[in-house]
């Protein structure tokens, strides 16, 4: 184990142990370490028999901040120099028959703790110490061996597992996308038993769990998976599961980007189903509209058969936004579509006019003021019709402007 991981952490381990508490490492950063991951991109976990009001008390003088918002799960937040902390008191979470958040029940035990995990590959804990040689790794599940192994399994018997957490079956396909496991075949005959157990987990931490499989390095084992043990259903049943292998391959040969991942995903919901799939699944405002902008473009792209020219660029950044493109012409790469010209036209219009500003230069006080009319409909169509000159003949001035909305006034009058 890393010395430097122990010496980062040297001020919590004196002051727990000094207090007569356990403190370890566990789960994801025991896993991480096996596999050398690089210390900047360690998430520091740690649990302890100390009860959430004593770790507050233990944390307090050597943070800089510290952060209860977990206090009623066991976990306490804090931030010594740039390094932010989780440290949960022992525990075991289960859900009841029709419970849509987990029991949570503190503990003193490491082991029984352990036992509650999902994976065995996380159900591994380090008792610091100052020394490596002096640290203790608690690994009653076998956990190295597995991650050598590259197996999946669970702690306990799978089917109590996924009885107590469903979610673990979502997680179990984000663990084989992410470190290519093999799954334990006990484990897969459990996930499909109680594939139904999902319909009591929370929209937002299937969502959650759908996002970390999208961004691991080869998702279309994670979706073999979902679709083999029947829980597509629960994820994104917009998307028939027979697409699955095609999104697969796409996925596998597109960037790690969440943003460019869900573009991807949900270019094969039908356009209809897009908007209802992502209030399903709650995302915010913000990601929703930017996954529909770009899927609309891409609509649009598909759609047509003519090239792009100059006018349908600027009529197309118009409709999803000048930041949109970009991500846009990503999307069409990994999905293989004809761009029809699309990606080659916009970098050389983005060269020449400032694209991200296709409005008139003229407003509607302007327009008022120059034609002599009042606020109405009048003053909407006069500035669609600027928009339209713009779009065809690109940035034009304000004189201009003028002159060609006093001539069009008049031959309309």
């Amino acid at each position: 184990m890393s010395q430097v991981v122990l010496d980062e952490i040297a001020p919590l381990t004196d002051a727990f142990q000094d207090a007569g508490k356990a403190l370890y490492l566990v789960g994801g950063i025991v896993r991480d370490l096996y596999l050398d991951v690089p210390i900047e991109a360690l998430d520091f976990d740690l649990t302890t028999d100390a009860l959430p009001l004593e770790i507050k008390e233990l944390v307090q003088p050597l943070a800089d901040a510290v952060w209860a918002q977990g206090e009623r799960f066991g976990t306490i937040g804090c931030r010594v120099g740039d390094r932010p902390y989780e440290i949960t008191t022992h525990r075991a979470e289960s859900y009841g028959d029709g419970s849509r958040k987990p029991e949570v029940v503190f503990g003193d035990e490491i082991v029984l703790d352990l036992s509650r995990r999902d994976f065995t590959i996380n159900a591994m804990a380090l008792r610091v110490a100052r020394n490596a040689a002096d640290a203790e790794l608690i690994d009653p599940f076998g956990g190295a061996e597995h991650l050598e192994q590259r197996l999946l399994r669970t702690p306990m018997d799978p089917e109590a597992s996924f009885q107590d957490d469903p979610l673990r079956i979502l997680r179990a396909a984000r663990f084989i996308a992410r470190y290519d496991l093999a799954v334990d075949e006990d484990l897969r005959t459990a996930a499909k038993k109680l594939i139904d157990r999902m319909r009591i987990v929370s929209i937002e931490r299937v969502r959650d769990e759908f996002d970390k499989l999208l961004v691991a390095p080869e998702p279309s084992a994670g979706l073999a998976f979902l679709e083999d043990v029947g829980a597509w259903l629960y994820v994104v049943e917009s998307i028939p599961s027979n697409e699955l292998v095609q999104l697969g391959v796409e996925l596998n040969r597109s960037a790690v980007d969440v943003d460019l991942r869900r573009a991807v995903a949900f270019s094969h919901c039908s356009p209809a189903s897009r908007a209802v799939q992502l209030e399903t699944l709650r995302y915010s405002n913000v990601e929703a509209r930017s996954i529909r902008l770009v899927l609309a473009g891409l609509d649009l792209v598909r759609d047509g058969s003519e090239a792009f020219d100059e006018q349908t660029v600027r009529r197309l950044v118009d409709r999803i936004g000048y930041g949109s493109l970009p991500l846009l012409l990503d999307v069409i790469a990994v999905l293989g579509v004809d761009d029809r010209g699309l990606g080659m036209r916009f970098r050389e219009l983005d060269k020449i006019e400032d694209l991200s500003d296709l409005s008139p230069e003229l407003d509607g006080e302007s327009v008022m003021e120059i034609l002599g009319i009042e606020a109405g409909p009048e003053v909407g169509a006069a500035l669609g019709v600027l928009r339209q000159r713009r779009f065809e003949q690109g940035p034009i001035s304000r004189e201009d402007e003028v002159a060609h909305l006093l001539e069009r006034y008049k031959k309309n009058r």
